[in-house]
């Protein structure tokens, strides 16, 4: 039986770094055409489509800001139609910038982390409707399932929010074969994770975990590339935490 996503055209919107590089790296490896996308850092985009094409992928590089519709729209006509979507692009709650009121943080960290996957759904949905096939997953997190200090109250709400797309959407879409989903990482080892935290902030937060550890990007690609295969399941939240959160 073929692989339902090999030779599909996959977006994983913020892909130059991360877990949203892994998964684009994940999803080459697998025979997509990856769209590898970022906003502000064009050297990272091409250097994971270099990566890509170096491991014998193919990948075209996405330079766009999802949470502008116009942009997002336009770039859209270049490229081949999207049959695969995943919404990575996200600020957090160590990104804020200085000298933003508490409105202009919150609302520009919904904009990116909310708007931007509601944009992108609607725009790669309506070819996808035409096909009658497709495959949707909104990255979330444990944080959207638990109280968080108040510092991190707008990330948690953002990717809260995100459930509610996927439930909407799955809903909306379903008669035409297009599943959408959540996956809902907790703590996860990327190559920033040292710019977030210290070695004993870590080390506290892995005794909390059953598991006693952190998922690493690599496993949080696998478990968004199993997702985007389960056609049989849809408006579901896939959670990887190492144990830390079992929703009920």
């Amino acid at each position: 039986m073929a692989d339902c996503i090999q030779e599909k055209t996959a977006l994983v919107t913020g892909s130059s770094q991360g877990i949203g590089k892994e998964i684009a790296l994940e999803l080459a490896k697998q025979g997509c055409l990856v769209l590898v996308n970022g906003a502000h850092n064009p050297d990272k985009v091409r250097n994971v489509c270099g990566e890509i094409r170096a491991g014998g992928g193919n990948a075209v590089e996405f330079l766009c800001d999802v949470s502008n519709e116009k942009e997002l729209r336009e770039k859209l006509l270049g490229v081949p139609p999207v049959d695969i979507l995943v919404n990575n692009a996200r600020l957090d709650h160590y990104q804020r910038p200085d000298g933003l009121s508490e409105r202009e943080w919150f609302e520009r960290l919904l904009h990116v982390n909310l708007t931007g996957a509601y944009l992108a759904i609607l725009a790669v949905s309506e070819g996808m409707k035409k096909r009658r096939w497709g495959r949707i997953v909104n990255i979330s997190s444990v944080q959207a399932h638990v109280a968080v200090p108040p510092k991190m109250i707008p990330y948690a709400v953002s990717k809260l929010g995100l459930h509610a797309l996927t439930r909407c959407f799955a809903l909306e879409l379903g008669n035409y074969d297009i599943t959408v989903n959540t996956v809902a990482p907790g703590m996860v080892v990327t190559e920033n994770i040292h710019k977030r935290l210290t070695d004993e902030q870590i080390r506290q937060k892995l005794e909390l975990f059953p598991l006693h550890r952190a998922a690493n990007a690599n496993e949080v690609a696998e478990c968004v590339v199993n997702t985007l295969r389960c056609g049989a399941m849809t408006g579901e939240t896939v959670n990887i935490n190492s144990g830390f959160h079992f929703p009920a």
